[in-house]
């Protein structure tokens, strides 16, 4: 698809790019246009700033040089002297000639020390007189000295004879407005408290020179004209060499300060001003516009032809962006095609709509095949845990794909694992007519499972699955630092178990592993959790099991060969008490003080139900012995074992009366009081008891199932033993106590029976 063929296409996507790209390059022309007209008046608000700034400064050092002249003032208005002629009512100037000279001689030692001050003088009203630091005379005689040639001796005598309460004025020079050539005066008139009337007037004349040289110092940095007005609006000082007048009325100029722009086009001029809150003048700046604003035309210039310059290279730019951005599409375009049947050149829409349609129609299939997973997710969530549990994934992370994919999310690294598996499912079993057999078989686990998450809480996020008929937690520790996390998980345990016993009659074990880490100690805890439920065998249904436990069981059953035959010899005897108190002995043995492995209990559990199936086969007997084999706890071992010696030693206690019982018992009574006899024998227990040896030992034999002899030999052994044990007693001592004639006779005994020697034995 070339760009011809592109352009042609109806509703294509790049005409609008194009546009897009070139309606966006107009936002920062349009963008450029504004920032220069808003710099065009920050220029002229910065050159306003700069203005105010240096009338400032003139103010400043203007209202210091006033605050000079009128502290000069005050001193002159309160000399003693001066009030004195002041209020004289002396008209004759001859007549005071002493008293002129002492103010004289006054003002000669005031110190002037403000160069901008250039005299001073005192108008006298009443003596027509005139009193400066240099002479004093007649008013007539003093002008030509004090005032300024453009001013007229009525006009000068005329500004003296005014009321002052402090003003400075230009005394002659040109109409109020203009900048006048006369002297710069600070006038004060006396007396001071009298503002209506004035009997003399203090004259302060400034040096004008310096006051121009002073703005002309402080605005060398700009490109205007200063003024100075007073509070009538006329020129006191200027830096100018035209009229205020010929740019704009003073009565335009507010009492703040401001910024006024006159005129128009090269004529146009930016006007500053501001006023002194001490001396109440006025100061006002004049600049040209078109100086100011010399280095913006420039701007401008740049300006103009950065925009056409722009325009030019982005128009370019625009359309090359817009047919490499295009390339994406239409390659995605090309993609789809492989899978359309309608060729995209025949869409109704443009190529945005063209991919729209492909992804819902691709969406709708996705939601299609996420529904069938759904429905299946259970199943696949469980094969996943399954897997996982047993190790059959390898060495991957908590934060691995899959789990994300199965919406397992782990809060850490840190996991145990518990088993679950339902004893007595109670109440929740129990079906009516017509209810469904398998969902009622699942609603065991389905409320377990559910009590249990609300037991963790937020606390512990777990994930659930069913492996061996056995409900499998996966919990998922928040913290795998915390203490006694295992604990924790155990009380909760507890709890559960206690709900359902009291609720619903169920009878549940559960096993709890360690705590790990890793999916690698996710799979070690699963191992743990079903060899820890392993010992139910031990500890029994409806208990909690922790591996943690089981850690230092790991020693062998103990059921030696001679407990056996004890055993043996109970039953066939049919001696229920002693047989019961035996098993009960050998099982207490083996679990009073520790316990053996789950793999060597099963191993004792089938020796110890052999030996009574064994027994019982031999003797002929119709008990159903064979249910000990299905004994799932060794509590219910025992209680098969009981219940079985219980009906074969009343059977044959009833087969052979009490009085063989109570003869066979006499027998071992005797023989266990005698062994140490080395004269004990048959014939010497049947005369005690006074029964013939043949009928005693035919009965014995049937009793006890073995000889007389033969439990003579054993339970001289049985002594044997325990006198062996005895460091300091050697085996000659230890045969002659048990009823043997010498030591050879105690090691035939020991190696038919024991099948090792004493001394051996011994070692």
């Amino acid at each position: 698809m070339n760009v011809k063929g592109v352009l042609k296409t109806r509703n294509s996507i790049i005409v609008p790019q194009i546009l897009s790209y070139i309606l966006i390059l107009l936002i920062p022309i349009i963008f450029t246009g504004v920032v220069y007209f808003v710099t065009v008046g920050t220029i002229e608000q910065e050159t306003n700033r700069a203005n105010l700034a240096m009338l400032k400064q003139v103010q400043l050092n203007m209202d210091n040089i006033l605050k000079d002249a009128e502290r000069l003032s005050f001193d002159i208005a309160f000399n003693p002297d001066i009030q004195l002629l002041a209020t004289s009512q002396e008209t004759n100037w001859n007549n005071k000639q002493y008293e002129v000279s002492q103010i004289v001689k006054d003002f000669k030692r005031m110190n002037i020390t403000n160069g901008y001050i250039h005299d001073f003088y005192v108008y006298l009203r009443s003596l027509d007189g005139v009193i400066s630091s240099t002479a004093a005379s007649r008013s007539h005689y003093m002008y030509p000295i004090l005032a300024n040639p453009d001013i007229s001796f009525e006009e000068w005598i005329d500004v003296h004879q005014k009321v002052y309460s402090g003003r400075y004025i230009s005394i002659g020079g040109q109409p109020a407005s203009e900048e006048g050539s006369g002297a710069l005066a600070y006038m004060r008139s006396i007396p001071l408290s009298n503002s209506e009337k004035s009997e003399a007037t203090i004259v302060i004349q400034f040096n004008k020179e310096r006051f121009t040289e002073m703005i002309q110092n402080i605005q060398s940095a700009q490109y205007g004209s200063t003024f100075i007005l007073d509070t009538d609006n006329s020129i006191l000082a200027s830096t100018a060499s035209f009229p205020i007048t010929d740019i704009l009325r003073v009565e335009e100029l507010g009492e703040d300060e401001n910024m006024l722009v006159k005129g128009q086009g090269g004529d146009s001029y930016i006007i500053s001003y501001t006023k002194s809150d001490v001396s109440k003048l006025k100061y006002v700046s004049i600049v040209r516009r078109e100086i100011v604003m010399e280095k913006s035309e420039f701007t401008e210039k740049l300006m103009i032809a950065s925009i056409i310059l722009c325009l030019i290279l982005g128009g370019a730019l625009s359309v090359l962006l817009a047919w490499r951005n295009y390339n994406p599409v239409r390659n995605l375009i090309r993609i789809i095609q492989n899978g359309k049947s309608r060729h995209p050149d025949e869409r109704s829409g443009n190529e945005y709509q063209f991919i729209y349609e492909a992804i819902q129609e691709t969406l709708r299939e996705k939601e299609k095949i996420n529904l069938k997973l759904k429905q299946q997710s259970s199943v696949v969530k469980a094969d996943f845990l399954h897997k996982l549990l047993k190790g059959k994934f390898g060495n991957i992370s908590v934060r691995h794909n899959a789990f994300s994919a199965m919406d397992m999310e782990f809060t850490s690294d840190g996991f145990v694992v518990m088993l679950l598996a339902i004893e007595d499912k109670g109440k929740l079993l129990s079906l009516g007519t017509g209810d469904d057999v398998e969902a009622k078989s699942k609603l065991p686990s389905f409320v377990i499972t559910n009590v249990f998450e609300e037991l963790l809480g937020q606390r512990y996020k777990n994930f659930v699955t069913e492996m061996d008929e056995k409900i499998v937690f996966i919990v998922n520790l928040q913290d795998p630092e915390a203490a006694e996390p295992v604990q924790e998980l155990i009380n909760i345990t507890d709890e559960l178990q206690r709900f359902f016993e009291k609720y619903y009659g169920m009878v549940l074990t559960v096993s709890v592993s360690d705590a790990h880490t890793g999916i690698h100690g996710m799979q070690e805890a699963y191992q743990e959790a079903a060899e820890a439920l392993e010992y139910k065998m031990i500890a029994g249904a409806g208990t909690i099991i922790s591996f943690q436990s089981l850690k230092h069981n790991v020693r062998e059953y103990f059921y030696p060969l001679e407990k056996e035959q004890k055993l043996v010899n109970c039953i066939k005897s049919g001696e229920f008490e002693k047989g019961k108190q035996l098993l009960d002995d050998i099982i207490r043995s083996n679990f009073m003080d520790g316990t053996p492995t789950a793999e060597m209990t099963r191993y004792f559990m089938f020796d110890l139900a052999s030996t009574v199936v064994k027994t019982v086969k031999e003797m002929s007997a119709e008990e159903p012995v064979e249910r000990l084999f299905g004994c799932e706890t060794v509590a219910e071992l025992q209680e098969e074992i009981t219940q079985t010696l219980s009906v074969v030693c009343k059977r044959i206690q009833y087969k052979t009366g009490n009085r063989s019982y109570e003869l066979s018992r006499s027998i071992t009574e005797f023989v266990n009081s005698h062994y140490g006899d080395v004269n004990l024998n048959v014939a010497m227990v049947a005369e005690h008891l006074g029964i013939t040896p043949s009928y005693m030992s035919k009965l014995f034999k049937e009793q006890t199932g073995e000889t007389l002899p033969d439990y003579i030999n054993k339970v001289r052994l049985e002594q044997a033993k325990v006198l062996l044990r005895d460091d300091k007693l050697s085996i000659s001592d230890a045969a002659v106590r048990v009823g043997y004639l010498n030591s050879n006779a105690l090691i035939r005994s020991f190696k038919k029976y024991e099948g090792v020697t004493p001394g051996k034995y011994k070692e």
